[in-house]
């Protein structure tokens, strides 16, 4: 049996080519998941939760955002 070796990007690749796909993916050290997409349920849930979220952020320095926004976690170096 043999073992594929692992292709690692740079961030600066990763976003290069997530920009021309159309499917979501997350970054890793220098690996690259495809994340799965949403179910109407869950669409539901997300748009709910939001909304009660930002009424009782009403006036305070915190945001809410939708799925679609690109988050890093600089303690993990994962980008989302």
């Amino acid at each position: 049996m043999s073992v594929q070796p692992r292709t690692l990007y740079t961030f600066e690749e990763y976003l290069a080519w997530e920009r021309t796909t159309r499917e979501k993916h997350e970054y890793f050290r220098g690996e690259v998941f495809a994340v799965g997409g949403a179910s109407e349920s869950h669409n539901l849930i997300v748009l709910n939760v939001g909304a009660e979220l930002r009424q009782q952020l009403k006036g305070k320095p915190c945001r809410v955002y939708p799925s679609h926004l690109r988050v890093k976690t600089n303690s993990a170096g994962l980008y989302t």
